[in-house]
């Protein structure tokens, strides 16, 4: 496993060190700070399991600094975001659950490198990244009378991409970034406690996957403060089956408490929404 993570360390390193040689220059626009909504609409299945799908609204913002030290590490970028909504849940062996709770928060820190050309610029990046998803189907019933329970997900993972940004005419501009997530380590946690007080939770750890996004931007300066900009995304995880778990499991039939084990399937995640951003 040290290996593994050896490997995929080293593999980050090259990728962001590889542009150091390149002939930098300024940003083309800089604005520090970023906030604005978003909504995507999120599909995450199991394959021969389960699916789960629905919209969700969200808040994210950032603040980017650009030359903050010498040397070749001209971007410093702090990512956060948080969305909320409900989603239906559909299996044909539990049976479904619609209007389920799910939340979402996700942070990153980045650093690039800017390389100048006519009208534009192009920033290699790499970073590191915490993603937590929680979905609430405690005390919910499926149409199957199986009960239902909370389970929350973890990711780390360091984010390799290049971001570009062009010039326009009369204060528009067009950017956007493609995007290879390097999946490090995930949690997922199945609130088996719920469904009886004698059962305690599942844990599974996922070692293997990986993430990739891509989005366009459009963007219009408002005045000598303010951009206002338009963002279309996609964004997509498939993780690998996990590690086998130990839990503990009241069996109503011997009448006392037993140990099981599971395990979390392969699964995928795939989001698509807009995003509304204002620049100052």
């Amino acid at each position: 496993m040290l290996d593994r993570y050896w490997k995929k360390a080293v593999l980050t390193c090259c990728v962001f060190l590889g542009s150091f040689n390149l002939e930098a220059g300024p940003r083309l626009q800089q604005k520090n700070w970023e906030i604005g909504p978003e909504v995507f609409h999120q599909t995450y299945e199991e394959p021969g399991v389960m699916k789960e799908e629905g919209v969700m609204y969200g808040l994210q913002g950032a603040v980017e600094f650009h030359d903050f030290m010498p040397g070749p590490i001209h971007l410093l970028r702090v990512e956060g975001a948080y969305a909320w909504g409900e989603q239906d849940y559909t299996s044909g062996r539990t049976g479904d659950i619609d209007d389920i709770e799910v939340s979402f928060f996700e942070v990153r820190g980045i650093l690039g490198h800017d390389i100048h050309f006519q009208n534009g610029v192009v920033t290699p990046y790499v970073g590191f990244g915490y993603r937590w998803k929680e979905d609430r189907a405690g005390g919910m019933v499926s149409t199957t009378g199986a009960l239902g329970y909370d389970r929350e997900s973890n990711y780390s993972y360091s984010p390799i991409g290049i971001a570009f940004e062009a010039d326009l005419e009369k204060g528009w501009s067009i950017g956007g970034r493609v995007e290879y997530d390097l999946f490090w380590d995930g949690t997922q946690r199945s609130c088996f406690s719920e469904l009886h007080p004698l059962n305690s939770d599942l844990v599974n750890d996922q070692n293997e996957g990986y993430g990739l996004r891509a989005s366009l931007r459009v963007t219009r300066e408002l005045d000598e403060t303010f951009l206002l900009a338009v963002e279309p995304f996609w964004r997509y995880w498939d993780i690998e089956q996990s590690e086998l778990g130990d839990f503990d499991e009241y069996n109503p039939f011997l009448g006392k408490v037993v140990q099981r084990t599971g395990y979390e399937p392969a699964n995928s995640s795939t989001e698509y929404g807009v995003k509304v951003v204002l620049f100052f």
